[in-house]
Formats: C-alpha cells, sequence, structure tokens
C-alpha cells in the first residue's frame, strides 16, 4: 500500500466514526412523542386529583368548626338542661358566640332538637375552594354522642 492509500483510508475511518457519534447524539423523534405522550397523559390524570384534594383541605374548616359548635351545644345542654330557641339556635350563637364570617369559608346553621342537634357549613358562593361544599355534622345532646361529619359538593 501507498502513503496516499495509507492516508486516504485513515481519514474515510475517521469521517466514518464522526458520523456516527453525530447521529447517535440526541434523542430520536420516537422518543420524544412518547415522552410527550406520557407527560399528557399523567397530567390529564393527576390534575383533576389535585383540584379535588384543595377542596378536601378546604371543608377541612367546616368540619372543624361545626364539630367545635356540636361540643359546645353538648355543654350548653347539660348546663341549661335545654336548647336554645329562634334565631340564636339557627345562627349557631347560643352555641359558638358571634361567628365573624368575613374570616371564614363556611356559613354555619344549627338546626334541630336535643336528641337530633344538627350543625350545617355551607361554603361561601364565590369562593372557589368551599363553593358548593357543604358539611353536616349531627349529634344527640341528651348523651353526648356525634355521628360521622357528612362532606359533600367535594
Amino acid at each position: 500500500m501507498t502513503t496516499i492509500q495509507v492516508q486516504l483510508l485513515r481519514t474515510l475511518a475517521a469521517r466514518s466514526s464522526r458520523s456516527k457519534s453525530v447521529i447517535n447524539d440526541g434523542f430520536t423523534l420516537t422518543e420524544l412523542l412518547t415522552v410527550v405522550m406520557i407527560a399528557g397523559i399523567l397530567s390529564v390524570v393527576a390534575l383533576p386529583q389535585f383540584m379535588n384534594q384543595t377542596k378536601k383541605a378546604a371543608a377541612t374548616e367546616g368540619t372543624q368548626q361545626a364539630s367545635a359548635i356540636v361540643k359546645q351545644a353538648s355543654i350548653y345542654y347539660l348546663e341549661n338542661g335545654t336548647i336554645s330557641s329562634g334565631t340564636d339556635h339557627s345562627n349557631c350563637k347560643d352555641y359558638a358566640g358571634l361567628i365573624n364570617t368575613a374570616n371564614t369559608n363556611f356559613t354555619y346553621e344549627c338546626d334541630g332538637t336535643k336528641d337530633t342537634f344538627v350543625v350545617i357549613a355551607k361554603g361561601k358562593s364565590g369562593h372557589n375552594k368551599t363553593d358548593g361544599v357543604v358539611v353536616k355534622m349531627a349529634a344527640d345532646l341528651t348523651d353526648g354522642t356525634v355521628k360521622k361529619p357528612i362532606v359533600s359538593g367535594i
């Protein structure tokens, strides 16, 4: 072999190795499309679940406050032998005091008798996390039993 042939073979080998490395760098279009499809499917599944969790978290305020009102109503019944009546009963004022609704995301109503006392917490309309959320908590004030809260609108 002549030096020209050796040099030609070296040049062709160098070009061949350079062209292979250029082809192998990066991702193919199929790989990129697959990743985009998987990310899209995950976001379609996960986003509604995430939005649902924020409503559940906001409903916790209504559940906690309704539970506190039921406990206070039970104490009121034990101390007075009866439950309140009229608007002080329906707006829960005698049990929870005057609730500052400007600081809460719910409005509260009390209903029922000493045997079936119910506190209803309704999410304020126009509030994106509590709009349509209703929490109902029932109790028997004579023996102090409280039922599990019923949360709807989530």
